[in-house]
């Protein structure tokens, strides 16, 4: 199983067990090896790719011309859900446990931006505090950005971050933070999907800010061991200019770009890793996939959850992933 992305616009048809890609070149994907299917460019699509789909319950992910990420087609749930979205509801609606839960996300997010800093023998100076969610949120926006300021100690001037800026993203790095954590949304939501929750009802970022808020929610605990450990490993391949173009008054990341970004997020979810305290090792992927679990659990529960806490040796990666 993997996610295949389509860079090119193409026309997409499925019946069966395979799902036809048709452009430039001519693929036939086995639906069952599809974890998800990420479309970065214009396309074409028939109902059949959706029954498919459905049917092998696959997310398809879809980003604009200039590689936003801008919804999803979640297949139906694999299993009946309602007692876990009433929980998650009540969670949303008692203050007490959204704060909580709000708490815990941002704390371990924290622990996470530290694990990335310590082998350079830097550390942010607290966690969020707050005893509301806007308290929350303000105080880890303080500490994003000192976090911030540390890691552009460790880049080039070319994808320092200084300020990010978005719509549209003003310096290389908001270009490629921006479509990483793109991608990171949609995986997370797909995860969040197969755990059995409702991306739409999140703990920390408001229904109006976002479509799938909870996916915005946890991707906030991955973002510093993939999207800004990516930005370290990309920054050290010297590739600078050549992956990113000016675009009017912003700058993307154009095709070249987008690949090498893919396969670094690819790479770099297959690396093998053990979290701070756990007693095992396994890829970073199945960890990744396990942070809706334990929000999961942690509703069923009532206790307040605990999220895995990647430590990422950051080396570079020479073998490509294939953006399909």
């Amino acid at each position: 199983m993997k996610d295949y992305y389509v860079l090119q616009h193409v026309g997409l048809d499925g019946d069966q067990k395979v799902l036809r890609v048709t452009g430039s070149e001519q693929r036939r994907l086995p639906v069952g090896e599809i974890e998800a299917l990420h479309l970065l460019a214009g396309f074409t699509i028939t109902s059949g790719v959706l029954i498919l789909a459905a049917e092998y319950n696959f997310p398809i992910h879809v980003y604009n011309y200039y590689g936003a990420y801008r919804g999803s087609f979640f297949p139906p749930p694999v299993e009946p859900t309602a007692s876990i979205l009433i929980s998650q509801v009540m969670a949303r609606l008692d203050e007490e446990r959204r704060i909580g839960i709000a708490r815990s996300i941002l704390e371990h997010a924290t622990k996470s931006m530290n694990a990335l800093l310590t082998p350079f023998r830097l550390s942010i100076s607290e966690s969020p505090h707050g005893d509301t969610v806007e308290d929350l949120m303000l105080s880890e926006a303080r500490l994003r950005k000192e976090y911030y300021a540390l890691i552009d100690t460790l880049l080039p001037p070319f994808w320092s971050i200084i300020t990010r800026g978005r719509n549209p993203p003003k310096r290389p790095s908001d270009a490629l933070l921006g479509f990483t954590n793109g991608i990171l949304y949609a995986k997370m939501g797909g995860w969040i999907h197969r755990a059995g929750l409702d991306p739409r009802i999140g703990y920390i970022h408001g229904e109006a800010r976002a479509k799938n808020p909870l996916a915005l929610d946890l991707a906030e605990i991955l973002k510093p061991s993939l999207s800004e450990a990516i930005l370290l490993e990309v920054a050290a391949t010297g590739s600078e200019k050549s992956l990113v173009t000016d675009v009017g008054e912003g700058v993307y990341l154009n095709e070249g770009g987008r690949k090498t970004v893919i396969r670094f997020i690819e790479d770099m979810l297959q690396r093998s890793v053990r979290p701070i305290g756990a007693d095992r090792e396994d890829r970073v992927f199945s960890w990744a996939a396990a942070i809706p679990r334990k929000l999961h659990r942690a509703l069923v529960t009532g206790e307040s959850p605990k999220f895995p806490v990647l430590s990422l040796s950051l080396i570079h990666i020479s073998e490509p992933t294939r953006p399909y």
